[in-house]
């Protein structure tokens, strides 16, 4: 190639150049002239100084921020070179356009305001006087009203915490001739709050371990902030032992580790003891069912009483399972919280992580000795215990009781709870556990007669603890006289040792 054809050929791709550039600046320029006052600007940025952080606009002039604009509340800059700046262009000069976090006196009129509330631009402002149903705000120079619900996301206790602060508001009415201004600072902070909490979620996933700090608590848990959204920590998942309030194992401040269960939407389930070893399992190695462990009481209800096995493990011990001797209306009569007893461990169902335990089990049984305690044909002195359909139950000696059935009762008995009667046992059945009474003074002779059932309202139901006592078909066909009353009778058994009682709803071991 000649040296002439060369020299055209760099030339043509020169002017190539120039002219590319000639027509990037002009887009540069007339990009520049887009922006307006008031505009929502984000940009880079591109280097930090004492004072300032410079911004790329992409255009001829760059745009400069305050540091203490955009500081926290501690005065730290929490943005580095390459961060993207979000920000309101407040004025222009020759340096280049002014971004700011709200339009302040230094840069604006009373137009600036009207254009502040057309365009929701935030605007600088300070309350300096309280009034009827909220505080005097120096906007601009002009005056305008803050209610005292538009002041702050949460109520102070003390108003007067606001006298003299500087915020940010946003114009939320104004008429024409900005004579009448009303403002909120709350919104600006939902706003912000919002993407706050949106920035966070972000970096936030089920199953993730990550610190945060003790806000406030409530009577179902504790609230923790995470870094810029809160979490919630319920009081069942502070601890594996019981926890009756958050306040008796967490303060406000504190800094934890806590995992996260759940997310939905922006609301966090938390949680403590997910981090710590569950001692059930490790229990499983120690208890076994039968065993006899020494526990302490932790709760009582109507259907039974909460033990504390080891620390975190807990059994019930049903009601029916607390005494042989006598029925138990409500724990309260045989325990007190706090207190130590011996239990045996009945069951374990480690799927469940469920623990019953019993008191009876390890009392004397009185059917141990029954032949010393019961003596056939013999009276003895009774206390009524309640009526039946099918009878009436009797307590012979304490933790045995026998029953005169329903067929047997002469028509001039009534019969009432805590009656003294004289009856003997006429049958006794050591294998089903069941004892029939009598009169003692029955003639051989005497003629049974057939009798109505009680009405529904006057039966009364058996304690549910009792029928262990009374199961099976068989003795009771061994009575004195009317042997025409005898199919009745074992109709009349089998139908209360088919009884069945029904654990409490709101007994969370009724399925043990």
């Amino acid at each position: 190639m000649s040296d002439k054809v060369r020299e055209t050929s760099s030339k043509a791709a020169m002017k190539e150049l120039k002219e590319e550039y000639l027509r990037m600046l002009e887009e540069s320029f007339q990009n520049t002239t887009e922006i307006k006052k008031g505009d929502v600007v984000e940009a880079p940025i591109v280097s930090i100084s004492d004072q300032y952080l410079i911004l790329n606009l992409g255009g001829k002039f760059d745009a400069y921020a305050e540091i203490g604009e955009f500081s926290d509340e501690k005065g730290v800059l929490q943005y580095a070179v390459g961060d993207t700046l979000k920000g309101y262009v407040v004025d222009k000069n020759d340096q280049g356009y002014v971004v700011g976090k709200s339009l302040t006196k230094q840069y604006v009129d009373k137009q600036s305001i009207l254009d502040a509330f057309e365009k929701k631009i935030p605007v600088q402002g300070k309350i300096y006087s309280p009034t009827k149903g909220g505080f005097n705000v120096d906007i601009l120079g002009a005056r305008a009203f803050c209610p005292f619900s538009q002041v702050s996301l949460r109520p102070a206790e003390d108003s007067s915490v606001f006298i003299g602060k500087t915020l940010d508001f946003i114009v939320i009415e104004c008429s024409e001739n900005c004579r009448r201004i009303v403002v909120s600072h709350r919104q600006l902070a939902e706003a912000q709050e919002q993407e706050t909490k949106a920035a966070a979620l972000k970096k936030l996933n089920v199953g993730d371990v990550v610190k945060g700090v003790v806000m406030r608590m409530t009577t179902f848990g504790a609230f923790i902030d995470l870094g810029g959204i809160e979490g919630l920590m319920h009081v069942s998942e502070i601890s594996w032992q019981h926890v009756v309030k958050p306040q008796d194992e967490l303060k406000v401040g504190q800094e934890l580790e806590v995992k996260i269960l759940e997310i939905k939407g922006d609301k966090i389930a938390l949680s403590l003891k997910a981090l710590q070893e569950n001692p059930f399992v490790s229990a499983m190695s120690e208890l076994h069912e039968g065993d006899t462990i020494n526990c302490r009481i932790l709760r009582l209800h109507n259907f039974g009483a909460f033990a504390e096995l080891k620390p975190g493990v807990e059994g019930l011990i049903p009601i029916s399972e607390m005494s042989r001797n006598r029925n138990i209306a409500h724990p309260r009569e045989v325990l007190k919280e706090g207190t130590y007893v011996q239990v045996q461990i009945l069951r374990i169902d480690p799927d469940t992580r469920k623990i019953s335990l019993s008191l009876k089990a390890l009392q004397e049984d009185p059917w141990d000795n029954i032949d010393e305690l019961v003596k056939l044909e013999t009276g003895f002195e009774g206390i009524v215990e309640s009526s039946t359909n099918f009878g009436v139950f009797v307590t012979i000696t304490e933790g045995v009781t026998g029953l005169l059935p329903r067929s047997r009762i002469r028509k001039t008995d009534n019969f009432k709870t805590g009656d003294q009667v004289t009856l003997m046992v006429t049958a006794l059945d050591k294998d089903n556990r069941r004892i029939t009474l009598d009169y003692t003074d029955r003639g051989p002779d005497e003629v049974i007669e057939a009798r109505p059932r009680f009405e529904d309202n006057q039966a009364r139901e058996p304690r549910g603890n009792r029928s262990d006592n009374y199961r099976g078909d068989s003795g009771s066909s061994q009575r004195r006289g009317g042997g025409g009353g005898r199919g009745r009778s074992d109709e009349e058994w089998r139908k209360y040792a088919n009884q069945k009682v029904n654990p409490s709803e709101d007994n969370p071991f009724k399925d043990l």
